[in-house]
């Protein structure tokens, strides 16, 4: 029987860390310099505390080699011991990184060198469900459940690896509902780091206790969360995360102490509950959208709701039937033209984006002007639904459709793989929109319009898509494309613009 892998010795500078690591990919948000990626790993993921062993022991253990897979370019993509080759190569300048330790040189490290890719991330899928998985962080091991649970295992196959995987479900929809709001002030919260400013995942999963005054719930199928109140939920993100940002040492025993609903008191300097709560039925026939009357106390750095109302399950109704249609709820496009106003709350009104680029093929243009010219209170759902196609189609039209000076389309770059593919390289069936936006939203330079892509939740009109209990209200259907604007304009400007307003170093 052949070997699926070659033990052997590769140098330091070949091996190159796994940002795509998912025991931190979610929770990483710094560049894609391997000098971040050391010092993310070293005071966040506790490989300081791996380059002081090795520091103490004076040599990396043979019997730990790294698992590594060979690259086009001949680097060797670390997919297990980041951790431990980030220490290496922390300890090569150890003032650097501001260690404290002697600088202790390493020149090769022992690896597994595995022949196919599809074999040592099944290797490492194997070893998740043992002994490994249960050395990760709470909010990690969340978060890659959930992956797995998205990817199409089932909630009893993933009982293998935690007994009650419904409860990671939960904590990881809400933490990626809570990112929307609060970004990196919430990821660093959660990350286990040192000290007294992380670690908070467990504050956050006892006050679920209370979620039901927070506006949100989980449903009774997948555990997925259901935002029931757009405004009180965003409300509530911004409250508790001032909150435990000023007071550090609250823990799960102030929770338990006092109680969930007792605890949300403490909110109140905060902004929260928000002075006028909205109802979680917003089904009004005026036509006036919900979202434009946000309470002054209310830190979020948006005026009207935001992309958090998406849930990520189809029908799954939660413990409390319907929800509302605060589902199809406008999501602020975070762009610098954003304001008061009415309507979209931009300062110049346009019924429809501007398109420059050259050679748009009918069938977008079509579809694009049927968004926008569809009748907002007689189809509000189908406007609600046009909104999330158009601007999938113009991003896979503009991604697949875009040259590099190459004359390669930036589809070909090893940056949107995984919009594509599976992670063992194989094509998948259908296009992940929810990856390629992302990656996508990476490479643009524009601040106010990267905010204005990471805000729009492709995932915000799925209720009312997919859900015959929740009807879109036409205020709401409207802004909802209106925020669209921005993006399909920069999408579509002229090909070299874009060209010139994105990254390409990453390509």
């Amino acid at each position: 029987m052949n070997k699926k892998y070659t033990r052997t010795e590769i140098e330091l500078n070949k091996l190159t860390l796994d940002k795509e690591n998912p025991r931190f990919a979610e929770l990483y948000n710094g560049s894609d310099k391997e000098s971040d990626i050391i010092e993310y790993l070293l005071y966040t993921e506790s490989a300081e505390e791996v380059a002081e062993a090795i520091s103490e022991a004076e040599e990396f253990y043979d019997d730990r080699p790294l698992w590594v897979y060979k690259m086009d370019d001949g680097q060797f993509l670390v997919k297990d011991g980041n951790r431990r080759c980030a220490a290496v190569k922390a300890l090569q300048t150890p003032n650097k990184y501001d260690l404290g330790l002697s600088r202790f040189e390493i020149k090769k490290l022992p690896v597994l060198q595995y022949h196919i890719l599809a074999d040592l991330d099944k290797r490492i899928r194997l070893e998740h469900n043992s002994n490994l998985f249960k050395k990760w962080g709470r909010i990690a091991k969340a978060i890659e459940i959930y992956r797995l649970f998205s990817s199409g295992s089932s909630i009893e196959s993933l009982s293998d690896i935690d007994s009650n995987p419904r409860d990671f479900i939960k904590t990881a929809t809400f933490y990626h509902k809570a990112v929307a709001i609060k970004g990196e002030d919430f990821k660093k919260l959660v990350r286990e780091g040192r000290g007294k400013t992380g670690g908070k995942t467990i504050v956050f999963e006892r006050l679920f206790k209370a979620r039901k005054k927070c506006g949100y719930n989980f449903g009774r199928k997948t555990s997925e969360i259901i935002i029931k109140d757009n405004k009180l939920f965003e409300s509530y993100i911004n409250a508790i995360v001032a909150y435990l940002i000023q007071n550090p040492n609250t823990s799960s025993r102030t929770i338990d102490d006092i109680g969930a609903e007792k605890f949300l008191e403490k909110l109140k300097p905060f902004g929260f509950p928000p002075k006028k709560a909205t109802s979680t039925s917003s089904n009004t026939e005026s036509g006036q959208t919900n979202t434009s009357g946000t309470s002054q106390t209310n830190n979020s750095s948006t005026n009207n709701s935001t992309s958090n109302s998406g849930s990520n399950n189809t029908s799954d109704s939660g413990d409390d039937g319907g929800t509302s249609s605060n589902n199809g709820s406008s999501t602020n496009s975070g762009s610098s033209n954003n304001s008061g106003g009415s309507g979209s709350g931009r300062y110049s009104v346009k019924s429809k984006p501007t398109l420059k680029r050259k050679q748009i093929p009918s069938p977008l243009k079509k579809l694009i002007d049927e968004c926008y010219n569809l009748d907002e209170n007689n189809f509000a759902n189908a406007k609600t639904a046009l909104t999330r196609v158009t601007l999938e189609c113009t991003l896979k039209f503009v991604v697949e459709n875009t040259n590099k000076q190459n004359g390669n389309p930036i589809k070909t770059a090893n940056h949107f793989d995984l919009a594509f593919k599976d992670r063992r390289g194989n094509p998948l069936p259908y296009t992940n929109f929810d990856t390629l936006k992302s990656k996508f939203t990476e490479l643009v330079k524009d601040t106010g319009i990267r905010k204005a892509f990471e805000n729009f939740d492709i995932q915000n009109p799925h209720q009312i898509i997919h859900n015959y209990r929740v009807a879109a209200v036409p205020a709401n259907a409207k802004a909802l494309c209106d925020n669209l604007i921005d993006l399909i304009e920069f999408m579509l400007q002229d090909e070299t613009d874009l060209l010139n307003s994105i990254d390409l170093t990453k390509l």
